[in-house]
């Protein structure tokens, strides 16, 4: 998970790209660190909660946001 923390650190400016690189890091970690994985969950809620995920996901195409929402209702981010 280092690998890809420093290979995509700076790479991406919108909040929305920054969220869905910790999403894809989620789901690649497997679950196999219980401490890591609490961590990306919290940074994920707290950044769905503060900015709220319709502000985010603003001028993202809309089959591209409905993927992503499937995807956190997956993971049961949101409802």
């Amino acid at each position: 998970m280092g690998h890809v923390d420093l290979n995509f650190e700076g790479v991406y400016e919108s909040q929305i790209e920054n969220l869905m690189l910790c999403v894809v890091q989620l789901v690649l970690s497997g679950g196999w660190y219980q401490d890591a994985e609490r961590s990306m969950r919290k940074k994920i809620a707290d950044k769905i909660s503060i900015e709220g995920l319709d502000n985010l996901l603003q001028g993202v195409p809309s089959e591209e946001a409905e993927l992503f929402k499937h995807d956190l209702r997956i993971l049961k981010f949101i409802q």
